[in-house]
């Protein structure tokens, strides 16, 4: 049987630990085997650790509603979720121990937030969980997460499992975007130009991730490079997590015949979108210039004509997770239909107030 963990990622206590107290309530109460899969919490340094683990020994019990839902029977008066909790300097690469010129403990780490930024600080967190801990399929997973409905966990990743796909699209239309995607191929030892310099695969936020790939990822760069793989990143453009990550599988489906990588779909969103009948969603995806057209697809309820489609084929890819910034984008009747039928089963990234906007308007189920 696989080993699934989720992979979770505050960015800072003082904002981000109610969002974290409020997915994981969330998720104990509406995930049906959260026993089942381990979830390691990343967070910055011990004074975070006792922060957090105070916040979970607050978790309340969850009795017979939550939301506008009938808690699932197993988590009536159940168990809280499988956490544990790792401090980020006990797994901080010893690349960053000796290039920081800050003194780095277990009590601050912030001298690495300082000196490389919080988006590189944010994926060395992330990346550097993916390479220490052991699994089979994880889930990278920021906290600004929330459960949207009952659900079954191993379910998530079973579908996604079943047809494992990266996105990509023509997308790369500011520098910030370029430099990511060029800096994955840099990592990679690999040219842009072979992919096209437009290419963008930071699209779905249904972040899979699988250990066997990882493994392969950091062997391959330090086999092209000559170096340890944190180091390379460091100093050849330190991208984004994901996208070095979906690159890695892009390059080498097309050139190994490993079951590892050929297992894997590698699909553009442009085409994807048209082939499920989204073509009245066509304006609003061309003004989506800041991020992946995926990425920001909620936008895409604007145009309530193409929902069907885009709930077939969140269902047909195993799209389970969405990010989602806004509960005014459309009717309200039409986010519920959306949310609830495709299904999705958390929002994440965005992580709106979902419950209390159903609440507020007195839904039930």
């Amino acid at each position: 049987m696989p080993t699934y963990v989720r992979l979770m990622n505050p960015h800072h206590m003082t904002k981000h630990l109610p969002y974290v107290v409020d997915f994981l309530q969330s998720y104990m109460c509406l995930c049906t085997d959260h026993q089942e899969v381990d979830i390691h919490l990343i967070v910055s340094d011990s004074k975070e650790v006792k922060a957090f683990q105070d916040a979970i020994d607050g978790l309340k019990r969850c009795g017979e509603r939550f939301s506008i839902f009938p808690t699932p029977r197993v988590n009536i008066n159940g168990p809280k979720p499988k956490i544990n909790i790792t401090n980020f300097y006990d797994i901080v690469p010893d690349a960053f121990r000796s290039m920081i010129k800050g003194n780095i403990s277990a009590g601050d780490t912030s001298a690495l937030l300082n000196e490389r930024g919080r988006y590189q600080y944010q994926t060395i967190k992330k990346m550097s969980a993916a390479i220490e801990l052991k699994y089979d399929w994880g889930l990278w997973l920021d906290s600004e997460a929330v459960v949207v409905q009952p659900f079954s966990m191993r379910e998530v990743f079973d579908s996604y499992i079943k047809t494992p796909t990266v996105w990509r699209s023509k997308n790369s239309r500011t520098d910030f975007m370029v430099s990511l995607i060029t800096g994955s191929a840099n990592v990679l030892g690999r040219d842009i130009e072979s992919f096209g310099k437009a290419l963008w695969n930071l699209e779905s936020v249904q972040w899979m991730l699988e250990k066997e790939v990882v493994n392969d990822l950091v062997q391959s760069v330090e086999k092209a490079h000559k170096q340890d793989f944190w180091t390379v990143w460091a100093t050849r453009g330190s991208p984004f997590e994901i996208n070095l990550y979906n690159l890695h599988i892009q390059a080498r489906k097309l050139e190994s015949n490993d079951p590892l990588f050929t297992k894997y779909q590698v699909v553009e969103t442009e085409r994807e979108m048209d082939r499920f009948g989204m073509d009245a969603a066509k304006p609003i995806m061309d003004q989506i210039v800041l991020t992946g057209i995926f990425e920001t697809s909620y936008l895409l309820l604007k145009a309530t004509e193409a929902v069907p489609g885009f709930s077939r084929m969140m269902r047909h890819y195993g799209q389970r997770l969405l990010r989602f910034d806004d509960l005014d984008v459309a009717p309200p009747e039409v986010i519920d239909r959306f949310l609830l039928d495709t299904p999705i089963n958390i929002l994440c990234v965005g992580g709106p107030p979902l419950h209390n906007w159903w609440q507020e308007r007195n839904k039930t189920l």
